[in-house]
């Protein structure tokens, strides 16, 4: 069978059933921890004491050029 005629047979079913044709599960191991949004959390939070959650996407790129600089500088 070739791609496209499993991918037809996927799509047909899908629009006859109006819904995908298998369950989709996750096990316990494969859920991710909370630790990235939590430190996403926490630095949008130092962002907003510092005065800095509104800064343009060019001021954060200058801002990380600047720490870069300041970092090979040091080195």
């Amino acid at each position: 069978m070739s791609v496209n005629t499993a991918f037809n047979i996927f799509v047909n079913t899908v629009v006859r059933r109006r819904k995908i044709p298998f369950e989709i599960t996750a096990t316990e191991d494969s859920h991710p921890s909370n630790k990235g949004l939590e430190a996403f959390y926490a630095l949008r939070e130092e962002a907003r004491k510092n005065g800095l959650q509104d800064m343009t996407l060019d001021e954060i790129n200058r801002e990380i050029r600047l720490a870069r600089e300041e970092r090979e500088a040091k080195e």
